[in-house]
């Protein structure tokens, strides 16, 4: 082979194990991966009180090192909120919700018109 050939080849290589490299992750996931598999594989095994102080601290660490929380973590962390009977928090953190994810909207719109509509049942 000529030079040139081998330049092209080399070039190729490069571009190729480029592609190959891994990025870091955009997310900090914290301990969520972890509460949602134990959430289902072993119902009870946390109580809300303790999700919400780990899910508190994840999103924290995730500002802290300059990282974006995976989709889901704030509609969670709403969702326990309501269990737990606190409206306003879980409101709040489902808003955050659509803040970062536009395209959870529809979830998080659904799971209010539901709630609301359990209010006006108990009423």
């Amino acid at each position: 082979m000529n030079k040139k050939t081998w330049h092209v080849l080399a070039l190729v290589s490069m571009v190729l194990m480029a592609g190959c490299a891994t990025r870091p992750d955009i997310y900090y996931w914290g301990e969520y991966e972890q509460l949602i598999y134990d959430a289902y594989m072993e119902p009870g095994s946390a109580d809300t009180a303790t999700q919400i102080e780990k899910l508190t601290a994840d999103i924290q660490e995730a500002a802290a090192t300059g990282k974006r929380v995976p989709p889901g973590i704030h509609a969670h962390l709403g969702f326990l909120y309501a269990m737990e009977g606190k409206d306003s928090q879980s409101k709040a953190e489902f808003k955050q919700e659509e803040a970062l994810y536009p395209e959870s909207i529809p979830l998080i719109e659904g799971m209010l018109n539901r709630a609301r509509q359990n209010e006006e049942k108990e009423l």
